[in-house]
């Protein structure tokens, strides 16, 4: 290995290593919120030993099984998740360096790595507990490999490329339409067939499994996910915008677009679905969208290749340039996408002669970004092509550095057109951005560690931003009830329905509000509202039978919590209210094994703990 790159890997391990020191004092080090608590929550069940899933997979599968993995070996550390994490990245700048060598030449290799060592995105991304973490490195090793195949194609060569391909699906779908267009190419050429057959031998046992899971576990025929469908939908449809927003009635985090997708397909077809049938139905209404409109679904696409190149991290999980509040490593200007796309497209330029596999890379890129414009745009989903944007980065700035030594004037005044243009597009800005996200996520965070005061500070920078927003003023309601000041609760509720009368999340925590109250009627009429808006709000239907219960109507409230546990089947809550049902009826042996349940859910849940407690000592 050069010198020169081993310096560059010891700077990279450096920058993460005092990135994640730093990154403890942030909110988001925890993975307690949206996708990252989705895949900690998935790999844990792994760890203690669930290898399989109950139903079809709803994400892919591969992060979480190697999240799982480190848990199981790590005594369930979350730090040695994250060097792991930083381990990946620095195998993924190698790995640039390996492709800039082989596409160009060593100096070109240097440059890209040295490049990628300082991107922040990088290293930022690299904190998250997220598929892109795992998966940038395998997209860089897959076209690493492919070139290597093409050099010299064989079986053996093959096979390899087409597992790799395969584990790189199993993080972000987006390969398969470059291995698509690959292989017919190829398949017209006189390339040897044995060898291509291969990779897509091997590309699709790496995906078998994952398909017989579904078939034999989920009982449902589904390839590789039941999510598709909502996300095609979710990217299709005449209020979308090209980035994530989720249709109305469904929240934001993965249950909740898992849950509250299905009940709306099962309550317009009136019938219970299977997830390949709730997928399929959300398809369909984006595809009609796209009949109908094909003028607006082109603008849109079109719209989605720019934001594409938008030189912001747009996020949907936790900002970079939020972190900065958090971490003084994020506040130094480090090289990031606003940067690199300019250089990539200036290398883009000028690489006709200078780089090898040219072609490829194009086709590389523009397969995946066409995939993108299926769905949806954010920063994370384009880090897994980036790796292959670095060498194209290199020629352009080597390029640029020799037209200037050799005074070429007309050829520099060219170049900086060209980098001129890029910046524009990079600063397109077709979607506004804000914080009020970030400072709700933040103060949900502490909500969730039970720190009221800081969660209270951050709803009111929300609030600063947007007074009107019905997600913020919601969340303050919920933070000043946690903190007994449930009067001035009242008011942020009534506010988040006054600004969205279809929310239902405010309609329940108004609900609670009225029956915290004594006024049992009223809570019924929002908890029954909540459930028009959200019907698989499993906690709606659990207080709706917590009023019945409270009035004797016990038929209605077991009912209610059979609801919620069909929503929900491991909410200790609901197995705990079932019991006090259960004693109030007299049957004894059947409250206390509701007890017992919730439990095992929850060893440390103390309404049952103490429900149990005085049924076993009483008379």
């Amino acid at each position: 290995m050069p010198k020169k790159l081993g310096l560059i890997l010891a700077a990279a391990f450096l920058i993460r290593i005092a990135y994640l020191f730093f990154s403890q004092q942030s909110p988001f080090y925890e993975p307690l919120l949206l996708d990252p608590a989705y895949y900690h929550g998935w790999a844990m069940k792994i760890a203690h030993g669930q290898w399989t899933a109950k139903d079809v997979f709803y994400g892919l599968p591969l992060y979480p099984y190697f999240l799982g993995i480190i848990y199981l070996l790590t005594a369930q550390s979350l730090l040695a998740v994250k060097i792991i994490h930083i381990l990946l990245g620095l195998g993924n700048i190698f790995l640039i360096f390996k492709l800039g060598e082989k596409m160009g030449n060593p100096k070109v290799g240097l440059v890209a790595a040295g490049l990628a060592a300082f991107y922040g995105p990088f290293f930022f991304h690299e904190g998250i507990l997220i598929p892109e973490a795992l998966g940038l490195f395998l997209y860089t090793l897959g076209f690493y490999l492919w070139c290597r195949f093409w050099d010299a194609p064989s079986v053996k060569r093959g096979l390899g490329v087409g597992f790799v391909f395969g584990l790189a699906a199993l993080t972000k779908a987006g390969v398969m339409l470059f291995l698509v267009i690959a292989v017919l190419a190829l398949g017209l050429s006189k390339k040897k067939k044995a060898s291509l057959l291969a990779v897509v031998f091997a590309f699709m046992m790496t995906l078998l499994p994952v398909t017989l899971h579904n078939v034999l576990v989920g009982k449902d025929w589904v390839w590789l996910t039941s999510h598709s469908g909502l996300n095609f939908y979710i990217g299709n449809n005449p209020e979308s915008e090209g980035v994530f927003k989720s249709p109305e009635g469904v929240g934001t985090n993965v249950q909740a677009l898992r849950d509250d997708s299905r009940a709306i397909a099962e309550r317009d077809q009136r019938r219970p679905l299977k997830p390949s049938e709730v997928s399929r139905y959300w398809s369909r209404r984006a595809w009609e969208f796209v009949r109908n409109n094909p003028a607006d679904f082109s603008k849109l696409s079109f719209r989605k290749i720019v934001l594409f190149f938008d030189g912001r991290e747009i996020s949907d999980v936790d900002d970079y340039q939020f972190a900065g509040r958090f971490n003084p490593m994020m506040r130094l200007p480090w090289p990031n996408f606003a940067w690199l796309a300019p250089l990539f497209f200036l290398g883009l330029f000028v690489s006709v002669k200078r780089l090898r596999y040219r072609s490829w890379a194009i086709l590389w890129i523009a397969a995946y970004i066409a995939g993108i414009t299926f769905f949806f745009v954010n920063a994370r989903y384009r880090i897994p092509i980036l790796g292959l944007f670095f060498p194209f980065a290199a020629v352009g700035i080597l390029e640029t550095i020799q037209v200037f030594s050799q005074k070429q004037w007309k050829r520099l005044l060219l170049l900086a057109g060209i980098l001129a243009a890029a910046v524009l597009l990079t600063q397109a800005r077709l979607v506004n951005t804000n914080w009020i996200r970030d400072y709700i996520n933040a103060g949900d965070v502490y909500i969730e560690k039970n720190e009221f005061e800081k969660a209270r500070g951050y709803y009111e920078e929300a609030l600063k931003v947007d007074p009107r927003s019905a997600r913020a003023n919601q969340a303050m309601g919920v933070a000043l009830t946690k903190m007994s000041r449930s009067d001035e609760a009242k008011y942020f509720f009534e506010q988040a329905i006054a600004e969205d009368p279809l929310d239902g999340v405010s309609y329940n925590n108004l609900g609670l509000w009225y029956d915290n109250h004594g006024d049992s009627r009223t809570a019924e009429r929002y908890f029954v509202r909540a459930i028009e808006l959200k019907p698989a709000s499993s906690q709606a239907h659990n207080n709706l039978g917590m009023v019945y219960g409270k009035r004797g109507e016990y038929e209605k409230a077991m009912r209610e919590f059979e609801i919620s546990l069909g929503l929900n089947p491991d909410n200790p809550r609901v197995y705990t209210n079932i019991g006090l049902i259960h004693y109030r009826l007299g049957r004894r042996e059947e409250a206390r094994a509701a007890w017992r349940r919730a439990l095992e859910i929850n060893p440390a849940y103390a309404d049952a703990k103490r429900a149990l407690d005085l049924s076993e000592h009483s008379v």
